[in-house]
């Protein structure tokens, strides 16, 4: 039999009225997805009541059931007959938009730097089923003429004085949305989307990645040459040089995990 979480309605709880810093129903998901992902809402234990738990969010019931909808799909939350709503061991029921939540919360931890790893030796294997899809179904002519339009974006952000990481990242970006259009693969695009949404919504991660913006660049050519006549030969080359730039992120990160914790 499941049991009642007591998490939102007793003293000492992490979860209580959200702040109005974000759509509401949006914070509702957060601090619900949190509140999973942390373990303080175990798997098999039961939401409180509808109700009950809207005061205690400070939100509507009709704001807190469109939460519970989407983190019902996301497989955070499954629906039971006479149970309400219970929670779901996420590792087994969860999908890849989870990723960004786990993120956050490995860096609020000091944890980033594994995490990260991790998400980088997933990206580098998705980098080769790109290139392997496009050295079997070559880019056309204009898929690569896009490609290097978006590297010289990039370039450009990276020569200003001082650089924007927001610029840089975003242009980093609409450079894997530029190889990913090449494919025309909508599965290797909802693949990668979440890896994207990690970095975009990690600032140490992103500042890692960018701190030597030159050597983004000097990659993205090099794969921009390739593209030009993509040969499946060539392949490992190219994974060579994202994993040695993965390699020295993680450095970074890890670097920034010690300072970090001296410092506090």
């Amino acid at each position: 039999m499941t049991q009642t979480s007591s998490i939102a309605t007793r003293g000492g709880s992490t979860l209580g009225r959200i702040p109005a810093r974000e759509p509401a129903h949006q914070a509702c998901e957060h601090a619900l997805r949190r509140a999973v992902l942390t373990g303080e809402l175990a798997p098999g234990s039961r939401l409180p009541p509808e109700r009950e738990l809207a005061t205690t969010l400070g939100v509507s019931r009709l704001t807190l059931r469109a939460a519970l909808a989407t983190l019902t799909a996301q497989g955070v939350l499954a629906v039971r007959h006479g149970s309400g709503y219970v929670i779901q061991d996420v590792r087994r029921t969860g999908g890849p938009d989870l990723l960004p939540g786990l993120a956050a919360l490995a860096d609020a931890s000091g944890e980033l730097p594994a995490i990260a790893a991790e998400l980088m030796r997933v990206r580098r294997h998705l980098a080769r089923a790109i290139l392997e899809h496009l050295a079997e179904q070559p880019p056309r002519a204009a898929d690569v003429r896009a490609f290097d339009r978006a590297v010289d974006v990039m370039a450009a952000a990276a020569a200003a004085s001082p650089v924007d990481l927001g610029a840089l990242a975003a242009a980093d970006v609409a450079i894997v949305a530029a190889l990913l259009d090449a494919t025309r693969s909508p599965v290797l695009r909802l693949c990668l989307n979440p890896v994207i949404a990690v970095v975009d919504g990690s600032p140490p991660l992103r500042a890692a990645m960018y701190r030597a913006p030159a050597t983004n660049v000097a990659g993205w050519r090099a794969l921009g040459a390739w593209l030009a006549a993509p040969v499946a030969a060539a392949i490992d080359k190219v994974i060579a040089i994202l994993a040695e730039r993965d390699r020295a992120t993680f450095d970074r990160l890890r670097r920034q995990a010690a300072s970090a914790r001296r410092s506090s």
